[in-house]
């Protein structure tokens, strides 16, 4: 039998940060999707994007997982506004299980699932969700941004991101976890990156990106009102926030502007906190430059102090070395990646005594 549906809860999981507008439900976030299962021969999916308002170089990409797969058996560029995907197609019915998963970054091409359809013997069910949760704040590191491309010889296209080879996502299947990303190129606290000696706040900065489920859809939507984000959504466990390396791009070692930034990271950690007052929290920096790694430490150990907290910990990652390969735009290639994972795992080991 053949069965439309949409990519509603009661037929899928939903991975990540999803907003559901018009039947729509729109996964912009690296690393959000959808997972489901059923026994049958054949899935197909109706995607919609806004490629033509971008730049061919930053149009969406989405991967599928057949099964249990540790890697993607397709990726998918979405060439068109709209348009219809084979995800899996055999010749004998079986039960089978598909992720669709966003892999190019909210900051670009948005990315919709407007209907699914099936051929099989039962209709779709979620998967089981997994009991450890982890929420990962970071910029274009946490997406994976020019992990596979070379700096000095690719300019940076949406072809290179790779968040599920990324050191957040990594860690997360290490450890089994459902995981969250909240992350954005060149996004920052109290700064994005700028190459001027101003702070630049007009686009995108971690606090307000925050609060929403997907602000920048809205945004592009030209909504009037912004839906909040449900923390109760999702509770993660442990919250790892990875930002500063964009603010750098402003703070440039003066003094009164790391203070600045370490001010504005303490009234973020207030906010993190605000909405998740079970969780652990890492707060990460450091393998695009440590120059704002004793900034994050001195906010840390105030948060402790002034909210008697001692669930909130720091971790300072190793600075990258040429001798490792540099990806696009000078951002971490796979092999450094894989060091942050490793490093990662052991502060979270050490933390949640998992």
């Amino acid at each position: 039998m053949k069965v439309s549906f949409r990519a509603d809860e009661d037929k899928v999981r939903v991975l990540g940060r999803t907003t559901v507008l018009d039947g729509i439900r729109y996964i912009d976030y690296s690393c959000s999707g959808i997972e489901f299962e059923f026994i049958g021969t054949s899935v197909s999916v109706k995607l919609c994007t806004d490629k033509s308002k971008w730049e061919e170089t930053l149009k969406a990409w989405v991967a599928v997982f057949v099964d249990d797969e540790s890697m993607p058996s397709k990726r998918i560029p979405l060439d068109n506004d709209e348009d219809i995907y084979k995800l899996y197609e055999s010749k004998e019915s079986r039960k089978v299980k598909i992720r669709l998963m966003k892999m190019s970054e909210a900051a670009f091409a948005k990315v919709g699932i407007k209907e699914i359809v099936i051929e099989g013997e039962t209709e779709a069910v979620p998967t089981k969700s997994k009991e450890r949760r982890i929420e990962f704040i970071g910029d274009s590191i946490t997406c994976g941004y020019g992990i596979e491309g070379v700096w000095n010889t690719d300019v940076f296209n949406t072809t290179q991101e790779n968040p599920w080879k990324a050191y957040a996502a990594k860690s997360a299947r290490y450890f089994n976890a459902e995981f969250n990303l909240v992350s954005w190129s060149g996004i920052g606290v109290i700064s994005s990156w700028t190459e001027e000696d101003t702070p630049n706040t007009k686009e995108w900065l971690m606090p307000i990106l925050y609060k929403y489920t997907d602000g920048a859809l809205d945004k592009s939507l030209e909504k009037t009102e912004y839906q909040v984000w449900d923390n109760h959504k999702f509770e993660p466990h442990l919250i790892v926030i990875n930002l500063g390396t964009n603010d750098a791009s402003y703070t440039k070692q003066v003094k009164e502007r790391a203070e600045e930034f370490q001010e504005g990271y303490y009234e973020f950690l207030k906010q993190v906190r605000g909405c998740n007052p079970n969780s652990q929290i890492i707060c990460a920096l450091g393998v695009m430059g440590q120059e704002l790694c004793p900034a994050v430490e001195n906010a840390v150990e105030r948060f402790r102090k002034a909210a008697n907290d001692d669930r909130i910990h720091t971790l300072c990652f190793d600075v990258q070395l040429e001798s490792d390969g540099i990806g696009a735009d000078w951002h971490p290639s796979l092999k450094t990646q894989d060091k942050m994972f490793k490093k990662l795992i052991g502060k979270i080991k050490e933390v949640m005594q998992w």
